[in-house]
């Protein structure tokens, strides 16, 4: 009695933790990331773009201030870096001269960092035509980073 009560017993046991064909697998952590998200940020070497501004845009203290918040919940630490970028254009000083447009913007942008609670040494700024990590834009843009 007992020799068959065994098989009985485990092997429903053992086929329920079989998967059939074409049936999920429900996740006991629903929301974790996926490998694709995990290698999509460490390919950033530690540099996360965060905000995109790009030029133009009046409105931007909203969503510069949920990111940085979003950040520091990850890194009390974080380092920013805010950057000025746009488009090569075949005479250099063009391309000076487009992105000088938006270095006061990009300063009012570290300025707003720095009042979200960011200590003034862990915000700094940038300017360049060809970023790491980021497509070159059409247009000049502000582009802030995360470390």
């Amino acid at each position: 009695m007992r020799r068959i009560l065994i098989p009985i017993v485990f092997v429903p046991l053992a086929l329920a933790g079989c998967m059939l064909p074409g049936r999920k697998l429900v996740s006991p952590y629903p929301d974790a990331p996926s490998l694709v998200d995990v290698a999509a940020l460490t390919k950033f070497d530690g540099q996360l773009p965060l905000v995109t501004i790009p030029e133009g845009t009046q409105n931007w203290a909203p969503a510069v201030r949920y990111a940085v918040n979003a950040a520091l919940k990850i890194n009390p630490k974080a380092q920013f870096r805010v950057y000025v970028t746009g488009p090569a254009a075949a005479i250099p000083s063009d391309t000076e001269l487009a992105m000088a447009k938006l270095a006061p913007e990009a300063a009012q942008v570290a300025d707003a960092i720095a009042a979200d609670g960011v200590p003034p040494s862990n915000v700094s700024l940038g300017a360049g035509t060809a970023l790491a990590h980021v497509t070159a834009p059409a247009a000049p843009e502000i582009v802030v980073f995360a470390k």
